[in-house]
């Protein structure tokens, strides 16, 4: 295995659910006892590393190396990128995403545009449904806002600061989550 998907392997087993576990413990959310939120991450590299995360009422991570069965959304990665987004995923956690994660059935792609010129590509992929495609595109700052609900989601697509593509109807049944 190269040097750089070992490193990537280490820093998913090791460190990343101890920084994801420090942030929820930081910032508890209520209302999430009851919950199990699961997500398969896939890194895309040299040698695609795959991993499933389970997290139980908001607080308790654990990690499967392989990934896992049927994951509420699976989110593929490029291997150089993972560590920018591991902060950004963590923010943006709640009931209200949770509650929309479990009912979206559909593949979402996301383009953020990063300080220093270059572009994220994120795609998710919710309950297993590769069907209904749509695509948000805009930079990080301002989707982060617009996704913890600092800016109203429609206002900035109305004023162009992000754009939205593909099936409207799916990026509708998101909003809930996403604006």
């Amino acid at each position: 295995m190269p040097e750089t998907t070992m490193e990537i392997q280490e820093y998913l087993e090791s460190y990343v659910p101890e920084l994801v576990g420090g942030y929820l413990a930081e910032k508890p959310i209520a209302r999430m006892e009851g919950t199990v939120f699961t997500v398969e991450v896939t890194i895309q590299g040299e040698k695609s590393l795959v991993f499933g995360i389970t997290i139980e009422d908001a607080c308790k991570i654990k990690l499967h190396p392989g990934g896992l069965e049927n994951p509420m959304v699976s989110v593929t990665i490029p291997e150089d990128l993972i560590r920018h987004v591991t902060r950004q995923v963590t923010s943006l956690t709640g009931r209200k995403q949770y509650d929309g994660a479990s009912k979206a059935k559909g593949s979402l792609g996301v383009e953020m545009a990063m300080p220093g010129d270059w572009v994220l590509p994120l795609n998710l992929t919710f309950n297993g449904a590769s069907e209904p495609k749509a695509v948000i595109k805009g930079p990080a700052d301002v989707l982060a806002r617009v996704m913890t609900g600092e800016l109203n989601g429609p206002q900035t697509f109305v004023e162009g600061k992000i754009k939205m593509d593909g099936d409207m109807m799916f990026l509708m049944s998101l909003s809930s989550m996403l604006f």
